[in-house]
């Protein structure tokens, strides 16, 4: 019972918890990483602004306008343009740069090179225009450290935090199956206990010790005490079927001499014919308590053999047919497909469970009604079927009718003792069957599917 992906692993928990973990890794280091980026990058921003600000001031304290031309001409003349650019348009004259045209600029801007009429210069420039002695000075300093800085931070990012990403996400995820598979072994076994498979335990190796394994350790520990607690309760059921068995046998033989070897009033042997019959049934009762109880120790599987379903059929259908037709019934089997329908079991227990819903169904169903039994196979292994069309079984009373002793109401008149489909029940799952009671619109279809065994 697994939970398909869309995703849905995403429904285990410790696989979401390990997606949060390394969501909160990764948000939390990218943050740490942009972080150190934008205050490294202010630092220098701010160091290229005050070096831009003194070139700025380092010309415009030179008053003569003479001076100033020569000596710009003679800085533009060394300055390497990928490092630093200098343009002087004055109100008169010529300009003078170190690249062939610079867009204006109106404090401190970045321009980038695509910006700038120029051949191999840096990536992008801080700049900052000023008036100086009746012209307009643009001073741009190279931003190559800040980029340059940029493609440190990501290469950093490249190769060590994503390369951990990646292997604690793998070690983390396999981690997280490897939980949810325990948690799914654990589920598993629980639902086993609960559906009453009571010998489910969780697989456990010597040396686990992680709070999962000691999770199915207590799980197997509840097991092994509810297993014993239940043999506990069979078995004094057993006992107390088997003690009252003998003296309520002994009371019908009395009743039955008492009938043979007294003279009594038409009234009085009523009395006693009803007390036999009741003693009868009593006695049908424990036997079948008592069968259903081994059943349940499982015992019988100690005589399994390969039985092929299709003799028993024919040989519960020729059984019953006369009963049937002689009530006015009409009994049928019909095989889809031309098997095998083999399966490992006991015959004779196989045989009864038969009887038994066969005999349910002529009960039940209404003179003139129909009771069929199908046998066929599908990918899992053989199913058995009987149908009938009589009042069926409310889908609220499904459940109820597997347990032992319990009658629908309707059923309180009628003979029997509330233990035919307890006891196909009890050898259903002897034989790992899975049984089903379902609406045959009208009537009841019990279904039987068995695994097979052609072996």
């Amino acid at each position: 019972m697994r939970m398909p992906l869309a995703m849905p692993h995403m429904r285990s928990t410790p696989l979401r918890l390990t997606v949060l973990l390394i969501l909160i890794f990764s948000v939390s280091s990218f943050a740490s990483f942009g972080v150190a980026y934008l205050v490294i990058r202010k630092n220098f921003d701010t160091v290229l602004e005050e070096q831009v600000r003194q070139s700025i001031e380092s010309y415009r304290s030179i008053s003569d306008v003479e001076k100033l031309r020569e000596r710009l001409i003679a800085d533009v003349a060394v300055t390497d343009p990928r490092t630093m650019i200098l343009q002087y348009t004055p109100d008169e004259g010529p300009r003078i740069s170190n690249v062939t045209q610079f867009p204006p600029v109106s404090g401190f801007t970045v321009i980038p090179e695509t910006a700038i009429e120029h051949n191999d210069l840096a990536d992008s420039y801080l700049s900052l225009g000023a008036s100086v002695a009746g012209g307009k000075l643009i001073v741009a300093q190279t931003r190559a450290q800040v980029i340059e800085m940029g493609e440190i931070f990501l290469t950093v990012i490249l190769i060590s935090l994503l390369p951990t990403l990646a292997i604690g996400s793998i070690v983390g995820v396999a981690a997280a199956r490897q939980a949810r598979d325990k948690i799914e072994v654990i589920a598993a076994v629980l639902q086993h206990l609960t559906s009453g498979k009571l010998d489910a335990r969780v697989p456990l190796g010597a040396d686990d010790t992680e709070d999962l394994s000691r999770i199915g350790l207590a799980v197997n520990g509840m097991a092994d005490a509810q297993e014993a607690s239940v043999a506990s309760l069979r078995q004094v059921s057993a006992d107390i079927a088997h003690d009252l068995k003998t003296p309520i046998q002994r009371v019908a033989l009395l009743l039955d001499q008492l009938a043979g070897k007294t003279e009594m009033s038409p009234d009085q042997e009523e009395i006693v014919d009803r007390a036999l019959d009741e003693t009868d049934r009593i006695i049908k009762t424990f036997q079948a308590l008592l069968q259903i109880a081994q059943i349940e120790f499982g015992h019988v599987r100690e005589r399994f053999t390969q039985v092929d379903l299709r003799d028993v059929c024919e040989g519960i259908v020729d059984v019953f047919g006369p009963a049937a037709e002689e009530s006015g019934h009409r009994l049928d089997l019909s095989l889809n497909g031309s098997g095998p329908f083999v399966v490992r079991g006991d015959k004779h227990l196989l045989g009864q469970v038969l009887a038994n819903l066969v005999e349910n169904g002529l009960r039940h169903v209404p003179a003139g009604g129909h009771v069929a039994v199908e046998l066929s196979r599908d990918a899992a292994g053989v199913v058995l079927c009987v149908l009938d069309d009589g009042p069926g079984i409310p889908e609220s009373e499904r459940e109820n009718v597997l347990r032992r002793l319990y009658r629908l109401e309707r059923s309180r008149t009628s003979e029997g003792n509330g233990l035919g489909l307890s006891m196909v029940a009890a050898v259903c799952d002897l034989h790992g069957a899975r049984l089903a009671l379902g609406d045959n619109g009208p009537g009841l279809v019990v279904s039987i599917h068995f695994p097979s065994d052609e072996s």
